[in-house]
């Protein structure tokens, strides 16, 4: 199962931003969110971004309408 923090990092990966984009909205190193996409792929048994949010969405841990909507990460 994925942390917290990484399914976070991947929701912002399926909207399409950059790891440089992810690193400032997390206030994380870009290194950081290299590491937690990698670790991610790698528990997902998946190769990419796009498989990952594929898999994500299949496996019902995000919503399309969380890859659209900012306010999901207000809380």
């Amino acid at each position: 199962m994925l942390s917290v923090r990484e399914l976070e990092i991947l929701l912002l990966a399926a909207r399409s931003l950059s790891n440089h984009q992810i690193a400032g909205r997390g206030h994380l190193a870009e290194g950081t969110v290299k590491r937690h996409l990698a670790n991610t792929y790698h528990k997902m048994r998946v190769g990419s971004r796009g498989e990952a949010a594929r898999k994500t969405l299949q496996e019902e841990w995000i919503t399309v309408r969380e890859t659209t909507d900012d306010e999901s990460l207000k809380a």
